[in-house]
């Protein structure tokens, strides 16, 4: 009766030794898009020398639930994605809604690899019910531009409760 005692007590232990120890996975982001009537949305960001005839734009985001966290601005382009640009084309981005409104936010090159997904953190910041930020060239005296068309698949997106 001992015997049979302690072989259970034995088996189950290393039963319990051997079955695989939890893991953990990554969680799933929730994803914000651009307030837009439909997609897509056609960025056309410019300036001309010396910082005149600008023409910047702005991107927002409202569907942002109350009570979620880590809102981070992002830009996503799959592989060969098309984008123009000429000159100086990279972007600052600029809060435009919140405390901060008219503070760089971050800076961004909107390109595209022509064999691999891209993926850019732009800056994250506390999630708030609006998140709005204008996009102009940063140079201040080159003349530059860039264009794409925003998609679901292809653009500017706000990750959150990540």
């Amino acid at each position: 009766m001992q015997y049979f005692t302690i072989a259970t007590i034995l088996s189950s232990s290393l039963l319990a030794a051997a079955a695989p120890a939890p893991y953990l996975t990554q969680r799933a982001c929730s994803i914000a898009y651009p307030e837009s009537i439909g997609f897509p949305i056609n960025y056309s960001i410019s300036q001309e020398a010396g910082a005149t005839n600008k023409h910047d734009n702005f991107v927002s985001f409202n569907s942002v639930p109350a009570g979620s966290y880590g809102c981070q601005l992002e830009v996503n382009f799959p592989a060969g994605y098309p984008i123009t640009s000429s000159g100086a084309s990279r972007v600052n981005v600029y809060t435009a809604s919140g405390p901060n409104s008219g503070s760089l936010f971050g800076t961004v090159d909107f390109v595209s690899s022509p064999v691999a997904r891209t993926k850019f953190v732009i800056n994250s910041a506390q999630c708030a019910p609006t998140m709005s930020y204008r996009l102009s060239i940063a140079s201040e005296e080159l003349a530059g531009s860039v264009a794409f068309a925003d998609t679901k698949e292809a653009g500017i997106t706000m990750t959150y409760n990540c």
